[in-house]
């Protein structure tokens, strides 16, 4: 339980950007490195996580925690991810006035890294996913739902109810 406590507090202290940047870490550290959970489970974890109430990372690491020790295991593990958050802010709050300017600068660097480790991480996404036309018709869709800001736990309870649709009765991938 230490040993999950330390990976998502490791997790949490490096992850700026919020959930969609912590994915390639999560990957890394969860599926790659420990083994907790294959990757296509953590894409399961992310896409309920991002459907649900509260914060995609925490509820990830919640989702992990239980697979790996039930209830204690999602405490640990979310304790572990939100730990540095509470430090860090505590840390910030004391010195908000002097770094502000400092601050809102340095932040523009790590955002524009942030993108970048998400544009990579999408890519494998799409490499390892799109099996058909039908697949990219679906992103297509998606995509174009999300800049219509339709709210995202709807648009991913939609394809998932299409997907489970699509599993019944056609009995092919995507």
């Amino acid at each position: 339980m230490i040993q999950l406590f330390i990976t998502f507090f490791k997790i949490g202290i490096t992850t700026f950007g919020g959930g969609y940047a912590m994915l390639p870490i999560l990957i890394r550290e969860i599926a790659e490195n420990k083994k907790w959970a294959t990757e296509d489970e953590l894409l399961e974890y992310f896409a309920i996580g991002q459907a649900t109430p509260g914060i995609i990372g925490v509820n990830t690491a919640t989702f992990v925690g239980y697979k790996r020790g039930k209830v204690l295991g999602a405490i640990i593990a979310t304790l572990g991810f939100i730990t540095p958050s509470l430090i860090i802010i505590s840390i910030i709050y004391r010195f908000v006035d002097i770094l502000s300017d400092k601050f809102y600068y340095g932040t523009k660097l790590v955002k524009i890294t942030v993108s970048a480790l998400i544009l990579h991480t999408l890519y494998k996404m799409f490499l390892k996913e799109v099996k058909s036309a039908r697949s990219i018709v679906y992103i297509a869709l998606a995509l174009v739902l999300a800049l219509l800001k339709l709210p995202l736990p709807l648009i991913v309870l939609g394809f998932a109810i299409v997907s489970m649709i699509e599993v019944k009765y056609a009995k092919t991938d995507l």
